[in-house]
């Protein structure tokens, strides 16, 4: 599913910009471990998940809401239930917490 996502990602003229120089075969791991931590607590994933993003000029609220909704199709594509849900509400409060780390008002929507 994230391996998809992340394809999506790449495709997608507005949040590509951002990964093209993200060797995604390598960190792909890295990915697969923050969210295994995040929605089935196994504890894989250490590290600091905000601070790459520091290092990327120009996000708005517009690549979060894209990212999101880019995120869910990907869910909702392969996957249903409780689990499923689980990973798209906490990749809500990701996103809003990013942003709002980054000073970044959110979306109204």
């Amino acid at each position: 599913m994230l391996t998809d996502f992340y394809v999506r990602v790449e495709r997608d003229a507005l949040l590509a910009p951002y990964f093209i120089t993200v060797d995604m075969p390598a960190h792909m791991p890295r990915i697969v471990d923050f969210w295994s931590t995040m929605v089935f607590h196994t504890g894989r994933y250490s590290g600091n998940a905000f601070k790459p993003h520091l290092s990327m000029p120009g996000l708005t609220a517009a690549h979060f809401t894209r990212w999101l909704h880019t995120l869910e199709l990907t869910v909702n594509a392969h996957a249903s239930g409780p689990a499923a849900e689980h990973m798209k509400a906490l990749a809500h409060r990701v996103a809003l917490n990013m942003q709002m780390r980054l000073g970044i008002e959110p979306d109204a929507s």
